[in-house]
């Protein structure tokens, strides 16, 4: 580092760590309920990575609140599958006074093993978009 530059935050490094994970269109309906026993509301996915997601939902959810998110994908044999996500709501933002615009980060990275058909779904589209 030379004289006078400025060393970046580790908030500006997170980010850019962050956008390893490069985020898919992944649009359908989704479920989103705080962990702390509140009640459950439908949410619109937008879009999901291998560390979160992106929702719009008619229920505000504060900042920080664990929640767990329910996803529903159809196997190749048209049967739905199902997977719960744990995560933690990172920000909340109104949406053309629709509702709110969150952002979840997942408790634990999307793997092959815990994760299967949300893992496979990444998998593939990233594959096509290459």
């Amino acid at each position: 580092m030379k004289r006078g530059e400025t060393r970046p935050s580790a908030s500006v490094a997170a980010v850019s760590e962050r956008r390893k994970f490069v985020r898919a269109t992944l649009v359908g309906s989704a479920l989103i309920a705080p962990k702390s026993g509140g009640r459950a509301c439908t949410a619109v996915l937008d879009n999901v990575n291998k560390i979160g997601a992106g929702l719009h939902t008619k229920e505000r959810f504060p900042s920080n609140e664990r929640v767990t998110v329910s996803l529903a994908f159809l196997d190749s044999d048209q049967v739905e599958q199902q997977e719960k996500l744990g995560g933690t709501v990172a920000w909340v933002r109104p949406w053309e006074k629709k509702g709110y615009l969150v952002g979840v980060v997942w408790d634990e990275l999307v793997t092959k093993e815990k994760n299967r058909w949300l893992y496979y779904y990444l998998e593939e589209t990233l594959k096509a978009s290459v």
